[in-house]
């Protein structure tokens, strides 16, 4: 649970879950502009990378605001939760390979990019 100075568990879950809705928002715009673009080869890769990461760093934004604290780790949790939430979905989902090296490299990424969220989210 939670301690006044500890590491606040919810708040982290509640961040990845702050995250999923933004990536669901964001592909439900991004589908629409997908729709509306007659030559769409070079949209999708970087709407699939742009959606990943602004989730990631919106979850850590969250996640950093809900604990008031730890900013950085806060954030860095709630990025690599939800990363692990969606790579498995995707894994479910789709049958996709398991390239560890791949995996760790964007597992490192995510908890970068959810501590700058944790810590623009004690900054703001």
């Amino acid at each position: 649970m939670t301690s006044e100075t500890g590491f606040d568990g919810p708040a982290v879950l509640r961040g990845a879950g702050a995250g999923a809705v933004t990536a669901a928002a964001l592909l439900l715009i991004a589908s629409l502009v997908l729709y509306m673009v007659q030559d769409s080869s070079g949209f999708v890769p970087l709407a699939t990378v742009a959606v990943a990461w602004l989730s990631v760093l919106a979850s850590g934004f969250s996640a950093a605001r809900r604990a008031g604290r730890a900013g950085l780790w806060h954030g860095a949790s709630a990025g690599l939760v939800l990363f692990a939430a969606l790579y498995l979905l995707g894994v479910l989902a789709y049958d996709l390979p398991v390239h560890p090296s791949g995996l760790a490299l964007r597992a490192i990424l995510s908890l970068v990019v959810g501590a700058v969220g944790g810590t623009i989210g004690l900054a703001v």
